[in-house]
């Protein structure tokens, strides 16, 4: 971390939770590893409790290190922010960095996106695709001050604001040829599936829920495993198998009677789409006012 304001026991505490190994955060701040050990001590005594734990031969975050962690990495990344800031003041130039997951941004928010790149004429910004994963990493970073995505995020590390919710439905062409009669998810074993990469929020979704059924995406007989939204849909178009997806994703298609939902008996979800930002961000109120156009 350079060139930051922050006491550098404060530095050398996130560097080895980035590593989580004291002499690879001594390395990579070229400092000796019994100095990153004293100023881990110090946080110790300064906030009167144990900030790592060794489990065998890893070493962990105490509940209280989990907690100073979250909190440090907001006021690290809200520095980052103010000196971007700051600097916007001498250039005239705001700038903001957004993140969708591919299923949102290509399908859901395209038109909210763009009438608020044209509302912003004077602003820079990065637009980032990725899967949840990706994203939430990117948060973490400092690198996207805030996302519209799908998937399992963990409340206790971010702000989250329901965006919408939506049915993850079973898709298929309108003219496929199921190899049984379907009714049920172990109908469609034999069929070709095609799904999105590990790291991907509406596939861990999907798998959560197969596995309560004691199913996963490889007990299907193929599987075609790709990272981008178009695709799949294209691929749908064109009766190559069979997808989980989130409805609005093929709004159109259903409409225009290219594709169908396949209705199964046992297969309900409604999953929520969420705006989702640093924790204990002091930005979190900027990032919900720039937000409003989404809703």
């Amino acid at each position: 971390m350079e060139d930051t304001m922050l006491d550098f026991r404060i530095e050398s505490f996130l560097e080895v939770c980035k590593y989580m190994n004291f002499t690879r955060a001594a390395e990579s701040l070229n400092i000796t590893q019994p100095a990153i050990s004293t100023h881990i001590k110090y946080l110790e005594n300064y906030y009167n409790c144990k900030l790592f734990y060794r489990s065998k031969r890893n070493l962990c975050l105490t509940d209280e290190g989990k907690i100073l962690k979250s909190a440090l990495l907001s006021m690290s990344n809200d520095q980052d922010k103010l000196k971007v800031i700051l600097a916007e003041k001498k250039t005239k130039s705001e700038k903001i960095s957004l993140g969708f997951t591919r299923s949102v941004g290509e399908y859901l928010i395209l038109d909210k996106l763009i009438a608020l790149i044209k509302e912003k004429t004077s602003c820079d910004f990065q637009i980032y695709y990725e899967n949840t994963d990706e994203i939430l990493s990117d948060i973490d970073s400092g690198r996207i001050d805030f996302a519209i995505i799908e998937g399992f995020i963990r409340s206790s590390d971010y702000f989250i604001k329901q965006y919408k919710s939506d049915r993850i439905v079973c898709i298929s062409h309108k003219y496929h040829k199921f190899k049984k009669q379907v009714k049920k998810l172990t109908d469609l074993l034999d069929e070709r599936i095609i799904i999105r990469e590990d790291g991907s929020g509406t596939l861990a979704i999907l798998k959560n829920f197969l596995s309560m059924d004691n199913i996963d995406t490889k007990d299907f007989a193929n599987i075609i495993e790709i990272n981008n939204m178009r695709s799949i849909v294209e691929m749908l178009k064109s009766d190559c198998g069979i997808s989980f997806i989130f409805e609005s994703c093929v709004k159109k298609e259903l409409e225009e009677g290219v594709l169908m939902v396949v209705d199964l008996e046992d297969f309900n979800l409604v999953h929520d789409i969420s705006l989702v930002a640093r924790k204990n961000s002091i930005f979190t109120d900027l990032y919900l006012q720039i937000a409003e156009v989404f809703y």
